[in-house]
C-alpha cells in the first residue's frame, strides 16, 4: 500500500484515539512518552543518514561540476518561500484579523518564553564552537548545522578529483545507498510514529480547549495553512520551473512527511522520509536530495515564519487592543521571515524563537502577553513543520530541475 495512504489513515486513526481517550488523565502521559520515544529513534536514525549522504551527494555534485547551480537554487528557494509565505500570512490576518486566545499558560511569567529562547542561543552558540568533530557528529540531535558542516567538508575532500581518492568516493557512495534503504523502510513504516504522535497532539489540543473556546484563532490558523499548502507554495513552485511540472503530485507523493513533520512538529525527524520521499516518489536525484533536504531543514524554514506572523499579530492586536496599522504588519512579516534563517536553533520551538526575537528586532514589548502562546507550542510548531516539510520536497525538486537532472516517476513505482 502506498504511503500516501497508509499515512492519512494513520492520522485519522490518531484522531479518532483522541476522541475516544481525550478525558482520560492518564492517555496524555502514555501517549507523549510513546511519541518522544519514537521521536527520538527518528532522528537516532536521521544523524548516521546525514553523515553518509550528504558528503555522498556534494562529492558527486562537486564531480559533474553542478554544485554550485544546485546550491544558487536551494538558496533562491529558500529565500523567496520565506518572503512569500510571510506575505502570504499578513495578507491572511488582515483579511480576518483575530485576537490570540487565552490559553492555560497566559499568566505565565512574563520572562517564561524568553528565558527559553535566551538558554537556546546559548546552547547553540556554545555548539558551534569547534572543539571535536567526532563528538559533535556523536551529540548532534535537534540542532544539526555541525553535522552539516562537517558532511559539507568531508564531501568536498572525496571529491573524485584523483585516482588515489576514486576508492574513499566509491565506499561512501555504497553506505549512501545503504542509508537510503533504511530511510524507504523508516519511510514504510514510520506511519507508527505518525500515528503515536497525532493522537498525543490531538488530545493535548482537546484537554487545553483554548481553541474550542475560541475558534477563531484556529480559523485563521487553517486557513494560513491551507493557503501556504495549497496556493502558495504551488504556485512559487510553478514560477521556478516555468510551469512544466506539477506541484500537486508532488504534494500527495509526500504525504508521509508532511504528515510525520506535522503530528511531531519536528522537521528533523522527517529528513529520511523527505530524502527516500524525493528520490522514489519525485524523481529526485540521490545526489539533490541529499544535498538539498538537510539544508532546507536549517534555512528553508518560510512555513515556521508564516505561523509566526499569524502568532505575533494576533498577540499584538491583544495587548494593544486594535488592530496593527498596514506597516507594522509588514515590518513584522518582513522580521519573521528574516529570523526563520536562524529557527532551527529551537527545533520543535521554532515559533517561540521567531515570535521573541521578532518582537525584540521591532523593539515591541508585550509584557508577557506572548507566554499565551506556549500552550499551542506543539500545534503551531506542527502546521509549520508540515509546511516547511512540503517546501522542502517542492525546493528539492526546483534543485532537480535547475541541474536538468528531475524524471518522472510512475504512480506504481512509488513507495
Amino acid at each position: 500500500m502506498k504511503t500516501w495512504i497508509t499515512y492519512i489513515a494513520a492520522i485519522l486513526m490518531g484522531l479518532a484515539t483522541a476522541l475516544l481517550f481525550g478525558d482520560a488523565v492518564y492517555a496524555s502521559g502514555i501517549l507523549s512518552a510513546i511519541s518522544s520515544f519514537l521521536v527520538s529513534l527518528g532522528i537516532f536514525i536521521t544523524i548516521p543518514i546525514m553523515v553518509f549522504t550528504l558528503p555522498s551527494g556534494i562529492a558527486s555534485l562537486g564531480k559533474n561540476r553542478k554544485g554550485p547551480r544546485c546550491a544558487l537554487a536551494v538558496i533562491l528557494w529558500a529565500i523567496a518561500s520565506a518572503i512569500v509565505l510571510s506575505a502570504a500570512a499578513a495578507v491572511v490576518y488582515s483579511i480576518h484579523p483575530v485576537l490570540f486566545p487565552v490559553t492555560s499558560t497566559a499568566g505565565s511569567a512574563p520572562g517564561a518564553l524568553s528565558g527559553h529562547v535566551s538558554y537556546l542561543l546559548s546552547a547553540i552558540s556554545s555548539s558551534l564552537y569547534p572543539m571535536n568533530a567526532f563528538w559533535s557528529v556523536a551529540t548532534a540531535t535537534y540542532f544539526i548545522v555541525p553535522v552539516i558542516i562537517i558532511s559539507w567538508i568531508l564531501g568536498l575532500a572525496i571529491k573524485p578529483s584523483a585516482d588515489i581518492i576514486r576508492p574513499a568516493y566509491t565506499v561512501m557512495n555504497s553506505f549512501a545507498e545503504v542509508m537510503y534503504r533504511i530511510s524507504r523502510t523508516y519511510t514504510v513504516y514510520g506511519f507508527f510514529l505518525a500515528y503515536a504522535s497525532s493522537a498525543s497532539l490531538f488530545i493535548d489540543v482537546y484537554q487545553e480547549k483554548t481553541l474550542f473556546a475560541a475558534p477563531d484563532y484556529a480559523i485563521l490558523l487553517g486557513i494560513t495553512a491551507l493557503v501556504s499548502l495549497v496556493i502558495i507554495l504551488p504556485l512559487l513552485f510553478a514560477l521556478f520551473t516555468r510551469f512544466k511540472k506539477n506541484p500537486y503530485r508532488i504534494l500527495y507523493r509526500s504525504a508521509a512527511s508532511i504528515i510525520t513533520a506535522f503530528a511531531t512538529g519536528n522537521i528533523i525527524a522527517s529528513i529520511p522520509m523527505n530524502e527516500s520521499i524525493a528520490r522514489q516518489n519525485n524523481g529526485v536525484q540521490k545526489r539533490v536530495a541529499s544535498v538539498s533536504v538537510p539544508f532546507f531543514a536549517v534555512i528553508g524554514r518560510g512555513g515556521a515564519a508564516a505561523i509566526a506572523v499569524i502568532s505575533i499579530l494576533p498577540l499584538f492586536q491583544s495587548t494593544a487592543g486594535n488592530i496593527p496599522e498596514p506597516a507594522v504588519i509588514a515590518i513584522a512579516a518582513g522580521a519573521a521571515a528574516l529570523v526563520s534563517f536562524a529557527s532551527s536553533a529551537a527545533i520543535g520551538t521554532e515559533i517561540a524563537l521567531i515570535s521573541v526575537l521578532a518582537l525584540r528586532i521591532l523593539g515591541i514589548n508585550l509584557y508577557g502577553a506572548e507566554n499565551a502562546m506556549i500552550a499551542l507550542l506543539p500545534l503551531l510548531g506542527g502546521f509549520a513543520a508540515a509546511i516547511d516539510a512540503y517546501s522542502a520536497a517542492l525546493g528539492s525538486a526546483v534543485a532537480a530541475s535547475f541541474i536538468d537532472t528531475d524524471t518522472e516517476i510512475p504512480y506504481s513505482d512509488i513507495i
